[in-house]
């Protein structure tokens, strides 16, 4: 069964199941003990032959909690017989309002952690969906095919560190970004066609994938730290592939017309500024909209540019910017006119104005 080292796929034996090492990663306690138990559950359940998988029902399962409308929810994928288990945080709604208020949507991706890949809890980034959140978005973040309590086998992961297939890799993780936006497009709290997609390493990948497809309900994509390969054979800026990274950032920007953000920090160990500036140039001279941003040093290592607030300070100015200058919305809730799906009374419009964590440690070789 292959795994990826950082996004590239590796033959070894097939590890759908939690196994010793995850367990003794996460520690003794209680709590963790029963967050893994609950990850396995649901691995088990995704990993499960696809005549198994058809009685799931999508949509949210337990009550929203405290911490931003926080809840849990079960997701389409690429693959039909497949579901993605998510986490979904909401502003709250005006006092007194009878039905939900629509809000624009962004759907943030997770990168990919090898070692914690099974076991690995779902994606919160909590400052960046925060940052969101407080600006009127709902904010999805779904956990791909191949990960945590997702499960199954990793799809996204095409060829080897030795010969990868940088693009391929990113439309099949694509493929379940799309699957989500589609499907929440669809949601009563949702305001439709005004989605954000952001990606952080292999979703920031995946989400550039996604602006090559230029869907109509996406208005732009962000991009943290985007790439596959990275940390290839443990070494720091060794890149599975760098040249058909690069090749393939021009690929996806020949056919995109979504603008994009791009941010990388000079001490990413990951993907350089170096690497950063290629992939971006590509991306551009082949037609793309690509406004790279080089931010300075973040912590021990800047690939991490989204896992706590001081983050906000780096990057929060200019993708402020960004969204301002291409017109991304922000809720205004007004009512309306018209039936509320599933329900009597009146649903709230949403006029728009514009609006001004999962680190990836490699395997050890």
């Amino acid at each position: 069964m292959p795994y990826s080292r950082h996004g590239v796929a590796v033959l070894t034996p097939d590890r759908r199941s939690l196994g010793p090492r995850a367990f003794s990663a996460c520690g003794a306690g209680l709590k963790c003990a029963l967050a893994l138990l609950l990850v396995s559950f649901f691995t088990a359940l995704a990993g499960a032959p696809s005549g198994a998988t058809q009685n799931v029902v999508d949509g949210p399962y337990g009550p929203e909690g405290p911490r931003l409308r926080e809840q849990l929810w079960i997701l389409p994928s690429g693959d039909p017989n497949r579901y993605l288990r998510g986490t979904v945080f909401r502003p709250d709604d005006p006092v007194g309002s009878v039905a939900p208020v629509r809000r624009p949507l962004v759907v943030i991706n997770h990168g990919t952690n090898e070692w914690t890949r099974t076991a690995v809890s779902m994606p919160v980034f909590y400052w960046l969906s925060r940052w969101f959140v407080e600006r009127g978005y709902v904010v999805v973040l779904p956990q791909r095919r191949g990960h945590g309590a997702t499960g199954g086998p990793l799809s996204e992961a095409v060829g080897t560190c030795a010969k990868p297939d940088h693009f391929a890799s990113g439309q099949v993780a694509a493929d379940d970004i799309a699957a989500v936006v589609d499907y929440m497009n669809g949601q009563d709290f949702v305001a439709p066609a005004q989605t954000i997609v952001v990606g952080v390493s292999t979703g920031g990948w995946a989400s550039l994938a996604l602006a090559s497809r230029n869907p109509a309900n996406v208005r732009a994509v962000i991009n943290f730290a985007g790439g596959r390969g990275g940390h290839a054979d443990g070494e720091a800026n060794a890149v599975c592939g760098i040249s058909e990274l690069i090749k393939a950032a021009g690929a996806y920007g020949s056919t995109a017309r979504i603008p994009t953000i791009w941010f990388y920090s000079e001490n990413d160990s990951y993907f350089s500024p170096g690497l950063a500036r290629q992939m971006a140039s590509a991306w551009s001279d082949s037609g793309g909209l690509a406004d790279l941003n080089l931010l300075p040093a973040y912590g021990d290592d800047g690939h991490e540019i989204v896992d706590d607030r001081a983050g906000w300070d780096l990057w929060g100015p200019a993708l402020a910017r960004f969204l301002d200058a291409h017109g991304a919305p922000q809720a205004v809730a007004q009512r309306g006119p018209g039936p509320h799906p599933g329900g009597t009374g009146t649903t709230p419009v949403v006029s728009t104005v514009s609006s001004t964590g999962d680190s990836e440690t490699p395997p050890s070789q």
